[in-house]
Parts: structure tokens; C-alpha cells; sequence
């Protein structure tokens, strides 16, 4: 892989990157108030699929150092079906679905400290 002027060698940095992509959708709230919001995690829970999103202003904030680290991103799931997202109103559900979240980030955590 090249760049222009540039091979990379044992000595190119490019691979060191620690920024990633993040995937944006744009929703527009029912008093028609588009927002932006970076996709976290997309994930498939009890026979149907999720989006937890944050507004992107809040993350670009964050990841600037302008934003409290304290106070954390607001986060919201969304249910996906056919390229359309809708809030997700059931409570009950979103606690299931964050629990399991919380699971699988400690048994990611848990197999990380065993390597």
C-alpha cells in the first residue's frame, strides 16, 4: 500500500492510528429537529436489532476535551428495521438490552486480563 511520495516501510507510523471511523445518522425528531447521532453499537437482542446512539455533538465535545468526562454521553437505542429508527420505548426492554450489554463488555474485559 502507497501513498503518493510515501512507501510504507518498518518505520511507517500510518498502522499506529488509533482513530476510527464512526458510522453518523441524521433523525429528525417529531417537531422536524434533525440531529446527528454516531452509531456506538449495533447489535441483533431477542430476536430483533438495536442501535445505541449518542448525538454527535456530544462526542466530538468529548473527544475534544471539551465535555465533562464526569458527566458521560446521552445515550439512546434505538430499534432498526428496514434502514428506519425508532425509539425505543419499552423500559423493560432497554434495561434487558443494557444489562446484556454490560455483560458482554465484562467478559470482554474478563478474557482481555487473561492474555
Amino acid at each position: 500500500m502507497a501513498h503518493e511520495d510515501h512507501e510504507h516501510g518498518p518505520n511507517c507510523h500510518h498502522d499506529e492510528d488509533d482513530s476510527f471511523e464512526i458510522e453518523v445518522v441524521e433523525l429528525e425528531d417529531e417537531d422536524g429537529e434533525k440531529e446527528e447521532f454516531a452509531i456506538l453499537e449495533e447489535l441483533d437482542f431477542e430476536g430483533r436489532s438495536f442501535a445505541i446512539l449518542a448525538p454527535l455533538a456530544e462526542l466530538q465535545a468529548q473527544e475534544e476535551g471539551k465535555a465533562d468526562p464526569e458527566e458521560g454521553l446521552s445515550l439512546e437505542i434505538f430499534e432498526v428495521k428496514d434502514e428506519m429508527f425508532t425509539p425505543l420505548e419499552d423500559e423493560e426492554l432497554a434495561e434487558r438490552l443494557m444489562k446484556h450489554l454490560d455483560e458482554q463488555e465484562a467478559k470482554l474485559k474478563a478474557e482481555e486480563e487473561k492474555d
